[in-house]
């Protein structure tokens, strides 16, 4: 089975719009939101026993793995229940487009965690940080960390199947980011995406060359849409294979 919806100009701003509303109001009635808070709450209480020395090494690194480890493991959750309501068998027969169901699932979660990281960093770190920076690597670090756990997902048959498959991805994309610890100044561990990411997220607490975070930006966003597209010829194929 093959879709052809009709292109609307105009119109997919407006269908892209409408399901990202349902899909925060989804997450919302699901508790995520409420999830989020609970561990901000957490992370501020252990934030707030550290001085400010510590604080300035453990916070990005705590920041960095709440969009990762997170958005992995959030729209596997999100992706398998909706699949299970029947939600996906949906689309076909709705005007939204594949590409635009994706896109609503990746930037409402990444609000969700620029929300709680921005919180989490106005009131715990009382330092300069340079939000820009932040703002800029928490949504590339999500954007890509959602995308891996969107295609683990639309691979997997239930939520323990996917469980059992994201642990592995996890482990590969997060333990290469040890090696900063003895390798801080080896510029070639930017080409690891989740290195790239951090060192991102790093430097709107540390100073980072300005043309470094250019080219960890640019490369982050084009590694990004490579994945965006590939998400999406992989879910479209699984959509016609299931339909």
């Amino acid at each position: 089975m093959t879709s052809h919806k009709p292109r609307t100009t105009g119109a997919q701003g407006q269908r892209l719009l409408s399901a990202l509303k349902a899909d925060v109001l989804f997450q919302f009635k699901q508790g995520f939101y409420f999830v989020y808070l609970i561990l901000s709450l957490f992370y501020l209480i252990i934030f707030h026993q550290l001085d400010n020395t510590w604080l300035s090494y453990v916070m990005p690194v705590v920041l960095f793995m709440d969009p990762s480890v997170l958005g992995l493991f959030f729209i596997g959750g999100i992706l398998l229940l909706e699949k299970e309501q029947g939600i996906l068998s949906l689309i076909y027969v709705t005007p939204l487009r594949v590409w635009e169901y994706i896109l609503s699932k990746v930037i409402s979660l990444c609000l969700i965690s620029l929300m709680a990281i921005l919180f989490i960093s106005l009131i715990a770190y009382k330092e300069a940080v340079n939000y820009v920076y932040l703002i800029i690597g928490v949504i590339l670090t999500s954007v890509f960390f959602t995308l891996i756990g969107f295609l683990v997902a639309t691979r997997s048959k239930s939520v323990n199947d996917f469980f059992v498959k994201i642990i592995p991805w996890m482990m590969v994309l997060i333990l290469p980011c040890l090696l900063l610890i003895f390798y801080p100044n080896m510029q070639v561990l930017g080409l690891i995406p989740s290195i790239a990411s951090l060192k991102l997220v790093w430097g709107a607490y540390h100073a980072i060359n300005f043309w470094e975070f250019i080219i960890l930006t640019l490369y982050m966003i084009v590694l990004n849409i490579f994945l965006l597209k590939y998400t999406y010829i992989v879910f479209q194929k699984k959509m016609v294979q299931e339909n």
